[in-house]
């Protein structure tokens, strides 16, 4: 969202202790005046402009002097957008009397103000304590929506009369306006005021308590209310019976809808208006038409609402010509029924039919809203965007008489994205032209992009110069324009002039500068641009290091290199360590490894990435020594080496032809606890075919093939993949499970799992899709391997609606499992308190992997206080288990609290805790030996070792 909506928002009014979301004031959100034709740079303001500028800086008096002084006929006609700035603005600034002024000007010039705008004059008088007023305003309103009754509702209990808000209250619900969370602690309150127990039970307070509970989803405690209700009235059952279809259990509403058609309670239009939804998702045409039927017998057939959702369900069930018969005979059609009908005519590709009946909406005096063009573009929106296809319908509407209106935003980046040719820009410039919304930000910003896509700048600039009122995304999109078209010196003098209007750049501005020198080869305004960006407190992202890592990597040469050095240390005293990392890099690509050791050593702050940087650059410098005792000082500061940091040791030695070295540091790879990946596979291959220790799993998987077991038994395909997979050789697992002539669930199972094993989290996700499409039904396992990769690429809301929908979708109770990997989710996205909440409210009881994961989470995050919690839990789970101390004590290490770190770990010598190290096994006749560096085999079992040895390389040779 742009800054200056932003702004708006944040000024919406606050009355009697309320605040509104962002969801509620979405709808009273007014841009400022925007241009509606081309301009110049030299056109000047006009009035409407000048009041807003000076209701935003707070201005008021020289804003009610302007109002003053025009008072001729001449004077333009202001709309209720400008009134609206300089009434928000009094309330702003506690400005009263200037309030009522600009109030009694609006009155004296007869103007008639919008909903919007009386709701806001309500509210100030609230809050400046006119109950008189604010009520004579209220009185005064030919339309009411929520808002208003909210705010008068709010001003009478603000003024203690209680029995006032009631009153009004009831008038609400008669009026047909339905409360909501924000409203009914107010009518609540003001019950309790009166202290009238009785008023307290009224059948209309009653029905607001089943309507709040049915809306914060908590039906059970509706059902209570319900139950306890001596007298219901259609109010009462339409409330339970709606809210039960809202919370799909539809098949309970339908219960209810029966028992209150015996209880002789005569259905509203309300009631079989929010019954017909369900048997329209649900395709029941029969069920629909007796429905139908009560709605003629009880006179509701042609009610607006009643025949909207009528109309709704016979589209969906195939029964578009009796939704139309329908349509045709409703009464007092709003933009909603029109816009059903459209999109009925739309989903069955009847554009022809929609366009006409968009003709006639216009001839029946209802205007199109932004929903109604949305009723245009449902394919656009779910199936690829054709530019051809939107202005071919655009051409349509212009020719039926029809000017389209707002364009949604979505449909705007798709047209970014699919934009074929500048021919295609240049025609959708014309129509936003033609239709006014040229001077639109949104719609400005994104003409820029598509002329930036064909480096076509003049048209752009030209765009740009002309927006009434320009945004931090437009100034973002002009940017990118030069910037990604070799202009950086231009995108930069853009971008000063921009921070002058006072917009301050977001880290997208930033990013898009360092870019576009980084595109020109100017590196050092790169850098410079990268420096004076954490000078403004301005963070970097991850795209931000993306652009500048490899600028630092990319200096061959070491005197260039330290003059870049130089320069970062100059302008920022300090460098971070992802930078440091990255000098590493580059001195050890120019061969300067001295350096590159200094810079490491000056480190104050060593991670796992700084650790394989250097040993990295060393074993390509060839000192390998120097890279063995680097290692070791590693494992000495309690950091564990990770894939990356042993595939680095056994590459380094057997690319220096140290064969032996590079096995040792293979096995012991792998007594780590460790999974090779493809690269350590490529880089250790070379040295097996030296040494002839060839694969043991190749070796089966030659066998299977020549046996053609692959195509017979499952149970042995799966294996073979999930070998694969565990021995890092993931493309061959994908080889086997797509040569499969037929798959079961196991299968499936294996490859997702395989996926996430080998952190390609979206790749396993798209798996789980197709394994839905093609008809399988996943099980629990299924399940663990999906949240597992929602958890890994940080997908928090799809995590949470897999996990929601394994009992009612699929009927899997969710397991520990399933708890664990929901917890790993919420915890590596840094939700902890949603993570305790969620382990407070689970109904199983919480398992050590459970508190594991929060506890690995908290070392990821360093949250302390969290990490405390897990800790607390799992030593007494698993008092022994030396991982949780280490995790805890580093935990506390980073916190740089010296004294818990010690009392750790003195918990962990007390308890005798140590990490238990990897074993190796070797089958010898019909017995299985296993041994640790600590536990050698003794000298008999030895010598039959290596007899076992030489008989399998021969066997092998052969």
């Amino acid at each position: 969202m742009s800054d200056s909506v932003q702004l708006v928002r944040s000024e919406l009014l606050i009355f009697s202790g309320f605040s509104f979301t962002e969801s509620q004031t979405t709808s009273f959100v007014v841009l400022p005046l925007l241009h509606k034709s081309f301009c110049s740079w030299h056109q000047p303001p006009s009035t409407a402009e000048k009041l807003f500028l000076l209701s935003s800086r707070g201005h008021l008096d020289e804003a009610i002097r302007i109002l003053r002084s025009n008072p001729s006929p001449n004077f333009p006609q202001l709309s209720s957008e400008t009134y609206l700035s300089l009434i928000r603005s009094c309330i702003k600034f506690k400005a009263f009397s200037q309030g009522r002024e600009i109030h009694k000007h609006m009155v004296n010039a007869g103007f008639e103000p919008s909903l919007v705008l009386l709701n806001n004059i309500m509210i100030m008088y609230s809050k400046f304590g006119d109950f008189g007023e604010t009520f004579k305003v209220f009185e005064g309103m030919g339309e009411r929506n929520l808002f208003s009754w909210t705010v008068m509702i709010g001003a009478c209990s603000k003024n203690g009369d209680a029995e006032k808000a009631i009153e009004l209250y009831g008038k609400m619900i008669s009026s047909g306006v339905k409360a909501d969370c924000f409203l009914y602690p107010l009518v609540l309150k003001s019950c309790g005021a009166v202290k009238d127990l009785r008023r307290g039970q009224d059948v209309v307070v009653m029905n607001s308590l089943i309507d709040m509970y049915m809306k914060c989803e908590m039906v059970d405690d509706s059902g209570r209310v319900f139950d306890e209700m001596d007298v219901r009235d259609v109010i009462t059952w339409t409330t339970m019976i709606v809210g039960y279809m809202q919370m799909g259990r539809g098949l309970e509403g339908l219960e209810l809808l029966k028992e209150m058609l015996n209880s002789q309670v005569r259905p509203s239009s309300a009631t079989l208006a929010g019954v017909l939804p369900l048997f329209s998702d649900l395709g029941y045409l029969e069920l629909a038409k007796q429905i139908h039927g009560l709605a003629a017998v009880t006179g509701f057939e042609y009610e607006k609402h009643v025949g909207t959702a009528l109309v709704d369900v016979y589209a969906n069930c195939g029964g578009l010509y009796f939704g139309r018969l329908v349509f045709d005979r409703v009464k007092e059609k709003d933009v909603s029924c029109w816009n059903t009908m459209i999109k009925s005519y739309v989903q069955a590709n009847l554009s022809d039919e929609a366009i006409s009946l968009l003709k006639f909406m216009h001839l029946d005096g209802i205007h199109p809203v932004k929903s109604t063009w949305y009723c245009f573009f449902p394919h656009y929106s779910k199936s690829k965007f054709s530019i051809h296809k939107f202005l071919k319908l655009i051409k349509c509407l212009e020719h039926a008489g029809v000017k389209p209106g707002v364009v949604p935003d979505t449909l705007l980046d798709q047209m970014c994205e699919n934009v074929e040719n500048v021919g295609q820009v240049k025609e959708l410039h014309l129509f936003f032209k033609r239709s006014g919304g040229i001077s639109n930000s949104s719609v400005g910003s994104s003409l820029i992009r598509m002329y930036s896509k064909f480096a076509v700048l003049e048209p752009a600039q030209e765009i740009f110069s002309c927006l009434g009122v320009k945004e931090l995304d437009s100034w973002n999109s002009i940017l990118a324009c030069y910037a990604h078209n070799g202009y950086a010196n231009k995108a930069s003098e853009l971008f000063n002039e921009m921070r002058k209007t006072g917009i301050e750049p977001n880290v997208r501005s930033w990013n898009t500068l360092i870019a576009g020198f980084v595109d020109v080869g100017d590196f050092e305004a790169a850098l410079e641009t990268f420096s004076e960006m954490k000078w403004t407190n301005q963070r970097p992202n991850l795209e931000s290091y993306n652009l500048v890592l490899p600028i630092i990597e990319s200096f061959a040469s070491s005197m260039i290199g330290k003059q870049l050095h130089c320069m970062l240390l100059r302008s920022d005293g300090e460098i971070n360590k992802f930078l440091c990392t990255a000098f590493i890099n580059m001195y050890g690509s120019s061969g300067n490894a001295s350096y590159a050791i200094k810079l490491f050593d000056s480190m104050d702050s060593k991670d796992l990435v700084s650790w394989n940087s250097i040993i990295s650059c060393l074993m390509k410098g060839g000192f390998l020594s120097e890279a063995s005792r680097i290692f070791h000082e590693m494992e000495v500061a309690g950091i564990e080496g990770n894939t990356i940091t042993w595939t680095t040791l056994v590459a380094g030695y057997a690319q220096h032809g140290l064969v032996d070295e590079s096995l040792k540091h293979f096995r012991e790879l792998q007594l780590k606890g460790l999974k090779p990946n493809s690269i350590t596979i490529a880089s250790i291959l070379p040295a097996c075919a030296q040494s002839a220790t060839l694969s043991h799993g190749k070796s089966i998987h030659g066998y299977i093939i020549r046996n053609e077991i692959i195509s017979e038994d499952l149970f042995v395909s799966n294996a073979l993949i999930d070998m694969y997979i565990k021995c890092g050789l993931l493309e061959s697992s994908e080889q086997v499970f797509r040569r499969l002539h037929r798959k079961d669930i196991i299968s499936w199972n294996t490859i997702i799992q395989g996926y996430v094993i080998h952190g390609r989290a979206k790749t396993a996700l798209s798996s789980f899709y197709q394994m839905l499409d093609e008809g399988f039904e996943p099980d629990g396992i299924t399940f663990a391997g999906v949240l597992s990769a929602c958890s890994q690429a940080g997908m928090v809301n799809e995590g949470w609606e897999h996990f929601n929908n394994m009992d009612p979708k699929y009927g899997l109770i969710p397991t520990g499992k399933h708890y664990t990997c929901i917890v790993d989710l919420l915890g590596r996205a840094g939700l902890f308190e949603d993570a305790r909440n969620f382990i407070y409210q689970m109904s199983l009881q919480p398992t050590a992997s459970l508190w594991g994961a929060l506890l690995s989470a908290c070392k990821m995050h360093r949250n302390v206080e969290m990490a405390e919690l897990a800790a607390s839990h799992l030593l007494e789970l698993q008092p022994e288990n030396s991982e949780n101390y280490m995790i805890l004590s580093d935990i506390y290490a980073k916190a740089r609290r010296c004294d818990d770190f010690n009392r750790i770990n003195k918990m962990m010598e007390d308890h005798e805790a140590r990490k238990l190290p990897g074993c190796s096994w070797i089958e010898i006749g019909n017995s299985v030996y296993s041994f640790t560096p600590e536990n050698l085999l003794n000298r008999d079992i030895k010598e039959e070792v290596i007899t076992m040895l030489l008989l399998l390389k021969k066997s092998m040779i052969r």
